[in-house]
This record gives C-alpha cells, structure tokens and sequence, in this order.
C-alpha cells in the first residue's frame, strides 16, 4: 500500500521527536521495518516522495537484437519465448522478449 506524502510527513516528524520507531509504527499502522526504510530513504535520497513507477535503465536489447527476434518469427511462426531468448545477444527473460516482440507489433498467438 502506498502511504501518502502527508502522513510520510507526520511518521518522520515523529520519530525526529525522539518518539520510538515501533511506537510511530503502531500509530500509523504501519511496519517498523517498512518506516525504517522510509527513514533510510529520507537521509539517502532527501526526500520522501515515493519513486517513480516503471523501468529503471534502458533495455538490454539492441536494435540488432530486435532484427533477430523478428527474423526467428518470420522462419517460425512457431517459435518460442524461449527459443528466441537463446538465440539473443545478452541473457533475457521470456517476459522481456514479450514484451519486445509486443513493441515491434509481433504476436506469437497461433491460430488455426
């Protein structure tokens, strides 16, 4: 669950009042572990929004990466998730070479 900005506020201004973490936790129904975190986030990142949803870097697949998964298709409608990850220049997931071949307009589906 994503705790408000507001309260995320009053938890810290709590516990820079010397009042105890657990106790703090216990008040706002939260975990002590999970306000440790957001203490610990405090001081690393010097703020307390939440971060931004989403990917964090680039992909590990290139534009030549991108060729070989729809040339694979072309030759075999057939083909597998994980036939295609073993034949790419970097180790990827299935879920990311889904997601790739969802990019370049690709569908696996087979029909009848």
């Amino acid at each position: 669950m994503l705790i408000p900005v507001q309260t995320r506020r009053k938890m810290l201004a709590a516990v820079e009042r010397s009042e105890s973490v657990a106790s703090v936790a216990r008040r706002f129904e939260v975990t002590e572990r999970g306000l440790h975190k957001l203490i610990k986030r405090c001081r690393e990142r010097g703020t307390i929004e939440p971060l931004k949803p989403g990917p964090k870097g680039p992909t590990k697949l290139t534009p030549k990466d991108d060729a070989k998964m729809l040339a694979l298709v072309n030759a075999d409608p057939g083909v597998t998730l994980r036939q295609i990850a073993t034949h790419l220049s970097v180790e990827v997931v299935e879920s990311t070479v889904c997601r790739s071949l969802k990019r370049l307009g690709v569908s696996l589906k087979k029909s009848p």
